[in-house]
């Protein structure tokens, strides 16, 4: 039987992070409107740790990259010498982006 949560797909972008401060505790939110009706992920930040902030961002651009990732695919399979490998890489992360990567 297929797990019904592995087959959904994601909420669609684009998605957007804003820093809950001041706060005792704050955590970077990632959302999908600017309204902030739906967190996705909570990111916890300690104040001046760029790192926190890259991750972040990097969760929020990820249904842009998904995107482009398969823009890239479609593209590069008309090239001249492309490469397999090329290919598989991109395979290998659209499919652990979507869940459909082999455990």
């Amino acid at each position: 039987m297929e797990n019904t949560e592995q087959r959904a797909g994601h909420t669609p972008g684009p998605w957007i992070y804003y820093a809950d401060t001041p706060s005792a505790d704050p955590n970077w939110h990632i959302v999908t409107t600017a309204n902030r009706m739906r967190v996705l992920a909570n990111v916890h930040i300690e104040p001046g740790n760029g790192m926190d902030v890259a991750n972040a961002r990097l969760i929020a651009a990820a249904p842009d990259l998904v995107d482009a990732l398969r823009v890239a695919y479609s593209d590069i399979r008309r090239l001249p010498g492309y490469t397999i490998d090329m290919l598989g890489r991109i395979e290998a992360a659209i499919a652990r982006a979507t869940g459909d990567a082999q455990s």
